[in-house]
């Protein structure tokens, strides 16, 4: 037991570069693959986006898709009520915005 005592104290400096390299390598390596999770995860974003374009252009009704992108990035709940009823309060919106225009 002393043996292993008087040899860790005696290569103290030793073990400590050792790990001190060993460290940098593994948070160089933390460090490359948190890089090539947030690409995948903004891909993944994009790709949503896109789908949820594509679902709002092909459901019933023509719904905007801008307004279901709107509220999968704001957290809502995405049904028809809620797109349905946005999609009147921007139509409501820009009828307003037109009738107050000067002609």
């Amino acid at each position: 037991m002393n043996a292993v005592i008087s040899i860790v104290t005696g290569h103290a400096t030793i073990l400590l570069a050792a790990l001190a390299i060993l460290e940098g390598i593994l948070a160089a390596w933390l460090f490359r693959r948190n890089d090539e999770m947030r690409l995948r995860l903004q891909r993944a974003g994009e790709a949503a986006d896109q789908a949820a374009r594509a679902a709002a252009l092909a459901a019933p009704g023509a719904i905007d898709p801008e307004i279901v992108i709107q509220l999968l990035q704001s957290g809502q709940s995405v049904t028809l009520e809620v797109v349905h009823s946005l999609m009147e309060q921007r139509e409501r919106a820009e009828a307003a915005r037109e009738g107050s225009e000067p002609r």
